[in-house]
């Protein structure tokens, strides 16, 4: 079943938040041929929806010995904006973060404390928030509390980007089928989504989070995983000229 906080699909029409990643804005330029459906509109009601719950310049939280710790424990960089979440993750990649051990530490002491005020975004923040995020990504063992502790928050005190995110990644995990597609690997050299359960509405439940359309996600996805390749491809290719021409040649015509 989708996230309890998902909003009526009646409401996603009036507006629709990873290793997260930051996206850059749409420019006027024309894109080369093929290139179009892997940007970002800064203007899309996703990246708007997130965009809003991502800001910090209003302040208001409560706790900022908490969110300290937390922005430092996971070496976020709070100085730019917070990135917003593009929707995917590739397995084999590096996590997208984690904490140190006395940050991982007290959110398992606050998971434990019954009662006890969890890191939602009136206390510590979206900064805070997203540092527990990431600390949920580099520890198996604390990323189902942290999934039950954001969900039971609501929409308003977490980020649903980040959840639908985390719930995908524990599902695969699980071996069981992800709801909004955003894990991914690489299947005969291609990025292609784990399985997704009624994969005919996932852009619906994914609107819901605040995350871009499956399309946009996986060429994102495919495009960084082509970068990739041809940065070791090209790497590879200067170790070779590197060295002396008797070891350049293949092994079989050695001496």
């Amino acid at each position: 079943m989708p996230l309890p906080f998902v909003r009526p699909l009646a409401a996603l029409l009036l507006a629709a938040p990873v290793a997260a990643q930051t996206a850059q804005p749409v420019t006027k330029a024309q894109p080369r041929r093929g290139q179009g459906a892997c940007r970002v509109d800064s203007t899309a009601a996703w990246y708007q929806d997130q965009r809003a719950r991502l800001d910090e310049s209003k302040g208001g939280w409560s706790d900022d010995a908490l969110r300290d710790a937390l922005v430092r424990g996971t070496s976020l960089d709070i100085e730019a904006p917070l990135p917003v979440q593009l929707g995917f993750e590739l397995h084999g990649a590096p996590p997208a973060g984690r904490g140190d051990s006395a940050t991982v530490e007290r959110l398992r002491a606050l998971a434990a404390q019954r009662g006890a005020r969890w890191p939602t975004r009136s206390v510590v923040g979206p900064a805070g928030v997203r540092a527990v995020w990431l600390v949920a990504a580099g520890d198996t063992a604390l990323a189902p509390v942290v999934l039950h502790r954001l969900a039971d928050a609501g929409p308003d005190e977490s980020l649903p980007a980040d959840v639908a995110v985390l719930e995908d990644r524990l599902r695969v995990r699980a071996g069981r089928r992800q709801l909004y597609g955003s894990q991914m690997r690489v299947v005969n050299g291609r990025v292609t989504p784990y399985p997704i359960e009624d994969a005919d509405r996932v852009d619906l439940r994914r609107e819901s989070a605040g995350l871009p359309p499956l399309a946009l996600s996986l060429c994102l996805a495919r495009r960084g995983q082509e970068g990739t390749r041809a940065r070791e491809t090209r790497g590879q290719e200067r170790f070779r000229t590197l060295l002396p021409s008797r070891f350049a040649r293949p092994p079989a015509l050695l001496p």
